[in-house]
This record gives C-alpha cells, sequence and structure tokens, in this order.
C-alpha cells in the first residue's frame, strides 16, 4: 500500500545541497529580471499556474484570445471549497454540505449588510436564483469532501494553513508578480488540489509553488510539493531541488513570451 497523502505531506524529504540550492535561486532571479527588465512597457502580468498550463498546452503560441474570467459553478468551487474545509478544521461546521451552506448564507448577508471585504464572488452569488445557487453549493461540497476525506487531519502536530496562496513581487518590475497555489501547507510540504486531464506541464505549475516559495522566504527550508487530483488519486510529487527552481523560472519565461494564450494580462 502506498504512502497516503498526510504522510506524504508529513515525510521528512532529503535537503538541497545548500550551494546547489542558492545558485539555483541566484539562476532564477536573474532569469526572472532579465525578463521583467525585456518585457518593460508591456503591461501588468500575473503569473500563474493556469498562465503555465497555457503557455504548455497544445494550443500555446496560436492566436487565440484568452476567455476573460467569470464566476461558474465550476470556478467557484474552489473558494466555496477551501472556505467549507477551513470551517470544518476549525471544528465550526460538522460536515461538507454544512460547511458550504453557512459560507453560502454568510455571502448573502455580507451583501445585504454592505459588509467591509465583501468579495465579488459574494456579490456574484447573491444574485444568483435558489437553483442556481444549489448548483453551485453542489460542486462546492463534493470538491470540500474530497480534500477533507482525503487527509488525517489528526497526524498534523500543527493545524495546516489551508487556501493560502503565496505572491512574489518581482523587485525589479512592479507589474511582475507570480503566485504560488496550494490548498493545504504544513511544515515542510504544499499540497495542491489539480484538475483537468494528466498534462506534461504540471511539474512545471509545481514547480512554480516551489519558486514563489524560495523567493519570498530565501534562507527558509526548502519544502516538498505534491500535486494531486482528487479524480483520480494520482499524484506528482516534487521534491525540493535545484532543477525544480530552473524549471519554473524557465516556464516563467515562456509564460512572458509565447504570444497568444500563454500571456494573460491582469485585469
Amino acid at each position: 500500500m502506498g504512502e497516503s497523502l498526510s504522510e506524504m505531506l508529513l515525510a521528512p524529504h532529503p535537503s538541497p545541497d545548500a550551494a546547489a540550492w542558492a545558485a539555483a535561486q541566484r539562476d532564477a532571479r536573474a532569469v526572472l529580471a532579465d525578463v521583467a527588465v525585456r518585457r518593460a512597457g508591456a503591461g501588468r502580468f500575473r503569473v500563474t499556474e493556469h498562465d503555465v498550463r497555457l503557455a504548455y498546452g497544445p494550443e500555446a503560441g496560436s492566436s487565440s484570445v484568452v476567455e476573460p474570467f467569470a464566476w461558474t459553478a465550476r470556478t467557484a468551487r474552489r473558494s466555496l471549497g477551501v472556505a467549507a474545509v477551513r470551517s470544518l478544521a476549525e471544528a465550526r461546521t460538522r460536515t461538507p454540505l454544512d460547511a458550504v451552506r453557512q459560507r453560502l448564507e454568510q455571502a448573502s448577508a455580507w451583501v445585504r449588510d454592505g459588509a467591509a471585504g465583501t468579495s465579488r464572488l459574494d456579490h456574484w452569488l447573491a444574485g444568483l436564483p435558489p437553483g442556481a445557487v444549489a448548483a453551485v453549493g453542489a460542486e462546492a461540497v463534493t470538491w470540500a469532501t474530497r480534500l477533507w476525506c482525503a487527509l488525517d487531519w489528526a497526524a498534523f502536530s500543527e493545524a495546516p494553513v489551508i487556501g493560502r496562496d503565496h505572491w512574489w513581487d518581482s523587485p525589479h518590475s512592479a507589474l511582475l508578480a507570480l503566485r504560488g497555489r496550494a490548498e493545504v501547507r504544513v511544515d515542510g510540504a504544499h499540497l495542491v488540489v489539480l484538475t483537468g486531464p494528466r498534462r506534461e506541464s504540471v511539474r512545471a505549475e509545481l514547480a512554480l509553488v516551489a519558486l514563489v516559495e524560495a523567493l519570498r522566504a530565501p534562507a527558509a527550508a526548502p519544502c516538498r510539493v505534491v500535486g494531486w487530483w482528487p479524480e483520480s488519486g494520482h499524484v506528482v510529487r516534487m521534491e525540493p531541488e535545484p532543477a525544480v527552481l530552473v524549471l519554473a523560472a524557465r516556464a516563467v519565461a515562456t509564460v512572458l513570451t509565447v504570444p497568444g494564450p500563454g500571456i494573460r494580462r491582469a485585469a
């Protein structure tokens, strides 16, 4: 029987050679600095794993236009599901269904009361008819249930950080920022919930998480990144190796140089 997700997150991993890791950090920063300088004046770019997937996908380099983001049951399920899992982990609710219902009710209340910090997602949810809200909730319940049941939450000595994305802002250009998305973060590892088909770009997508962490805290211990497809249970594990930072930096450079869907301007 293979390792569980919890065991993968908690298992110790070999530390990379300190000199090689530091050299990889310097090389990655040099690549990003070069890209930032060459793209000066080209507009603001926030590079995410989605951009890496597009840049390495079958339509990379085409002139097709990326559809603008819109809230749907599928695009909302992660935000709602993360909030639900956080509520469960903090023992504020008992089941994924209860947790999602609570989050949907909060959205309506916040919009109705004009609460500070109400998001665009909340406004979108508050404007939906009951049937559409139910459909959105069903997607979120499925997402939250899979993540909640996949981990042994009692195995963590410290409470994991749930659904906190990290950003790194380029010191060479105020227009460039990189996002490292992870659903669960523990000391030494990050869990990324993956969707869609298995794809060759996934290692570059996961490497971006490691790169953002290395850029944000150069002196911190390197971390493992685990990518998980809940539909199939397939796992891709990225150990903290210098080559991972090189892969991620090259992926970002590709995103910013490939025309078409590989480049996405921030709104």
